[in-house]
């Protein structure tokens, strides 16, 4: 099956909806660091790393059991123990290659890397996991928030829309009355 256009954003939800989840992993995954993607995590004082298919797959599997032989449905991962955004190597790939990768797709890991720094902010802010389990609701809406100064600091000129609210779950705020 292929995901192609908005259809494709229902199923980032169901990905993102456990990608912070991650458990603390050894790190004996090979992983290559992406500079064009820390341009963006750098500011969250967070690194990021691009894993491979296979090594992807062992990462997702040793920190969430329940996605084993399902490991590509998972789109990233805040891996808090180290202070890493993990995005599997097709995510890190279409970043960097943003000139030639489908605007739809440009926007999915644009979001998904704003909804990983999202984490980031929870880590920091809320002591989260500890204190406070992560809020993926939270995440979606601060991928949307954060999507513009996402495709900013990456260096992203091209005009790309960010997934409608209602495929991501985050609800459109209410505005107040005037006086």
């Amino acid at each position: 099956m292929r995901r192609t256009g908005w259809m494709g954003w229902a199923g980032t939800l169901a990905a993102t909806g456990l990608c912070s989840l991650a458990l603390p992993v050894a790190a004996t995954a090979s992983v290559r660091e992406s500079a064009f993607v820390e341009r963006a995590t750098a500011s969250f004082h967070a690194t990021a790393a691009c894993y491979d298919r296979p090594d992807w797959a062992s990462l997702v599997a040793s920190g969430h059991p329940e996605f084993k032989g399902h490991e590509n449905d998972v789109y990233g991962l805040w891996r808090y123990d180290i202070r890493q955004v993990a995005l599997p190597a097709r995510g890190c790939s279409a970043l960097e290659r943003w000139r030639q990768t489908p605007p739809e797709k440009v926007s999915l890991w644009i979001f998904v890397l704003g909804h990983e720094l999202t984490h980031v902010q929870q880590s920091d802010l809320y002591n989260a996991p500890w204190s406070r389990p992560f809020d993926e609701n939270e995440a979606n809406c601060g991928g949307l928030a954060k999507f513009q100064r996402v495709r900013i600091a990456l260096g992203i000129t091209r005009r790309l829309s960010p997934p409608p609210r209602y495929l991501v779950g985050c609800p459109v705020p209410t505005a107040k009355p005037r006086r």
